[in-house]
């Protein structure tokens, strides 16, 4: 009984912490698109043309893509890890 509570304790773990990982990516995606509608609201408000405003806010995905590939670099280096042995 022991080794089973063991284990659904660990189960529960690693799906609390795939849960967080997963709202952390969903939180980091949504708040990237809404920054990005922000600043083409506010470019185009001055006077730029929309698709001028679309090529400038492309910094943003640019910015997001950094920030996934940051976060997935320890994930990757474990693979390689494992892969090695």
């Amino acid at each position: 009984m022991g080794r089973v509570l063991t284990v659904l304790r660990i189960t529960y773990s690693i799906l609390k912490i795939i849960g967080g990982l997963l709202s952390a990516w969903v939180f980091i995606k949504w708040n990237v698109r809404k920054a990005r509608k922000s600043f083409e609201k506010e470019i185009m408000k001055v006077g730029i043309s929309k698709e001028d405003a679309r090529n400038l806010s492309e910094c943003f995905v640019v910015l997001e893509r950094q920030i996934k590939s940051f976060v997935k670099a320890p994930i990757s280096l474990g693979k390689r890890r494992l892969e090695k042995l």
